[in-house]
């Protein structure tokens, strides 16, 4: 039973990276989709919109990523329930990452930026053993850094979309910042 469950999760996980790759702008780097989100901007002002949504889907993609390893090689309960629940959190923000991009005219990278990288290796090349723990402090670092740039784009942001965007979005990452701490506080009790 426990291995067909887990043949289901892998399966799902895959289904929802095919679904987010494939509603990628194209196949670009970061760096290339910000290059061209650059040239498209009019003014300096959009410069930065441009680079937002093209950190904001890097994240995304950090942090789906990150919860689909979470369900295959997570030891706690509460940190696989956790990541479960990124996993639809963020498949619904791609979505609408995706409508504010297409909207403003820009694309979105189908990879995430050097430092989404190398937290990702991080944490998949982490001890089975100390995979829970490394998982809460890298994903609550990305969300800390996230949680500072789309409160800045939520004011500051040239185009009114994406300043709803990123204001709608907040809500998200101050909910992840309480379930970490939740779960932290399990895995405090189970090591």
């Amino acid at each position: 039973m426990e291995k067909k469950y887990k043949n289901v999760i892998n399966g799902l996980c895959m289904l929802a990276s095919c679904a987010m790759l494939a509603a990628c702008s194209s196949s670009l780097t970061y760096n290339q989709a910000l290059e061209r989100n650059i040239k498209k901007a009019e003014d300096s002002g959009t410069h930065a919109d441009a680079k937002f949504l093209v950190d904001a889907a890097s994240f995304n993609l950090l942090a789906t990523r990150m919860a689909e390893a979470a369900i295959e090689n997570g030891y706690s309960n509460s940190l696989v329930t956790l990541a479960k629940d990124n996993l639809e959190l963020h498949e619904e923000m791609w979505h609408d990452l995706k409508k504010v991009a297409r909207k403003e005219k820009m694309v979105l990278p189908a990879e995430m930026n050097e430092e989404h990288q190398r937290r990702l290796s991080q944490l998949t090349g982490s001890d089975r053993r100390e995979f829970d723990r490394t998982y809460v402090r890298l994903f609550r670092e990305a969300t800390e850094e996230d949680i500072d740039k789309f409160e800045e784009m939520a004011t500051a942001a040239k185009s009114e979309e994406v300043r709803a965007f990123a204001a709608r979005k907040l809500d998200v990452f101050k909910s992840h910042e309480s379930r970490l701490e939740t779960v932290d506080a399990d895995l405090l009790k189970t090591y």
